[in-house]
């Protein structure tokens, strides 16, 4: 059971966190939908988005576990 005093020692502990990746890490833990920032795209940019969209439908993709695979067997060469 969650007590009151539990959820203020908690809330205590986050607003003393200067670090703002250890906030970011809470925010995601939680869920909790914190970004909204609005990204203004050119239009080289925009057409960039649409081939990378087109080349995941396409299959033309890899796994990021495979491209992190091959990385660190090209770093042990």
């Amino acid at each position: 059971m969650v007590t009151d005093k539990h959820r203020d020692k908690l809330i205590e502990k986050i607003k003393s966190i200067d670090d703002r990746n250890i906030i970011d890490e809470i925010y995601r833990l939680l869920k909790v939908d914190f970004d909204d920032t609005i990204y203004e795209t050119n239009d080289e940019q925009k057409a960039r988005i649409t081939t990378g969209i087109q080349q995941i439908e396409n299959g033309e993709s890899v796994r990021s576990e495979e491209v992190f695979r091959k990385m660190r067997k090209w770093q042990n060469k």
